[in-house]
């Protein structure tokens, strides 16, 4: 890492704007063991802003107000800049949640650079991280190699390099290598091509781009299903990092086993060259909290009037919104196979289509398909009608501050919208990934 100062345990101190008392986050750190301490000191002489403790519950409090663009921040921060390069990096909730967990430890970012082939989300990328260099072409284009073997046997036939002139000058200038590698061959929810899609083996050019680019953490997030990869991308990969000097550490992280109002699971792939990352379940006990419900996160936009752009409201066919009518005038959340589509009345593996969100209980895991009842378990829980995109974005994680919008700030269409927000990484995943990696950077007072 690019000459952080070590922050001692007392100067790990985050708030947020608010009157007394003031409310804190801290990591300590003993051995493998990370503690987050949430609270309000009698003493904090330097404490500048401050937040309210409303509640029994200080850390919903606390994410609450990071909700209403009232980030999070350090009192005292480093002059230095964590450097990133994100590779796939859709329109940035990887570097949403990493930057947060940098925030909280005192630390800035600085994005070198970013590419995904989705070029206008690379646009709602630019306007919310700015990064240096950014680019719309196939990852695969930009690094030169070549692997023989696979899983335990897997070996690079000669050291990656880069092949784009204006990328030369990141080698050995960038801190942390981000990747979201195309989740769709992994999922699931893929019948056709899944465990041996051709875009399976884009994760390989993330272990490629860490050694070309002389990258010394790495974190590289997918669906829990990509073990099960035919050719074994997540082992190649753990092989070709560790040869290459670096420390790995996998693992699947929950967001709602994190108190977050999502049932939603990413796994995880962190690596570093001179530490050793802390490992993933260790970080998700050190966050440990009870599930929020849905309404938790968007329970102040229920009465909200729609608009043309986060709030906006699809125009549901009649028979959709028969049905919607239908699970509120029958006190339903699941839809009476009566009611659905022929097609499902015979039987459906996906009961949760057509369904209502419960009121009380986290939501299932936000999708491209949220505007529409047919895609999932989307509708409100007390309102006729399916979540709207500010909604959504909550549950995934995203201030109220992001800008979802295109290179000269246009408002995008409903398909742009809805693949940026459900095709991303929810920021408390990234958060706690980030935290594995970076903590160790730093050094602990007892």
């Amino acid at each position: 890492m690019t000459s952080i100062a070590p922050l001692s345990a007392a100067e790990q101190l985050t708030i947020i704007p608010g009157p007394d008392p003031p409310l804190i986050s801290r990591f300590e750190r003993a051995g493998d063991s990370l503690h987050r301490i949430l609270g309000s000191p009698e003493n904090y002489a330097r404490s500048e802003v401050q937040v309210p403790v409303s509640s029994e519950d200080a850390l919903g409090d606390w994410w609450r107000a990071y909700f209403r663009g009232e980030i999070p921040r350090q009192a005292e921060q480093s002059n230095s800049a964590v450097r990133t390069v994100e590779l796939f990096c859709g329109s940035g909730g990887l570097a949403l949640g990493f930057g947060q967990a940098a925030r909280e430890l005192g630390m800035k970012t600085r994005a070198r650079a970013a590419v995904d082939n989705d070029a206008e989300a690379v646009a709602a990328y630019m306007q919310n991280h700015s990064p240096e260099i950014a680019s719309s072409e196939s990852v695969s284009v930009l690094v030169d190699y070549r692997i023989k073997g696979s899983r335990e046997k897997a070996r690079f036939r000669y050291e990656p390099e880069l092949l784009r002139d204006d990328w030369l000058p990141l080698i050995g200038g960038v801190d942390v290598l981000l990747a979201g590698p195309p989740c769709q061959g992994h999922s699931n929810l893929n019948n056709h091509s899944r465990r041996t899609d051709s875009r399976n083996d884009l994760y390989l050019t993330v272990p490629a781009m860490a050694i070309a680019l002389e990258a010394p953490h790495v974190v590289i997030e997918n669906v829990p299903a990509v073990v099960h990869d035919r050719t074994g991308v997540v082992a190649s990969t753990t092989t070709l990092l560790r040869a290459a000097g670096y420390k790995v550490e996998t693992g699947v992280l929950k967001a709602d086993q994190m108190g977050w109002p999502q049932r939603r699971s990413r796994f995880f792939l962190v690596a570093s060259k001179e530490t050793s990352p802390i490992p993933l379940a260790e970080v998700q006990r050190a966050l440990a909290s009870e599930a929020r419900s849905v309404m938790w996160a968007i329970g102040e936009f229920e009465h909200v009037a729609p608009d043309d752009h986060m709030l906006r409201q699809p125009e549901l066919s009649e028979e959709n919104q028969r049905r919607i009518n239908w699970l509120f005038e029958n006190d339903e959340h699941n839809l009476a196979n009566s009611e659905r589509p022929e097609c499902h009345q015979e039987g459906t593996t996906y009961t949760s289509v057509y369904g209502r969100l419960w009121e009380d209980r986290p939501s299932p895991t936000i999708t491209t398909g949220f505007l529409t009842p047919g895609r999932g378990r989307y509708v409100h829980p007390t309102q006729r009608r399916v979540l709207r995109p500010r909604e959504a974005a909550r549950i995934q994680g995203f201030p109220d501050t992001y800008k979802f919008v295109g290179k000269d700030g246009e408002i995008p269409s409903s398909a742009k919208l809805v693949k940026w927000i459900g095709d991303a990484v929810p920021m408390p995943l990234g958060y706690a990934a980030g935290l594995s990696v970076l903590v160790p950077e730093l050094s602990f007072d007892s």
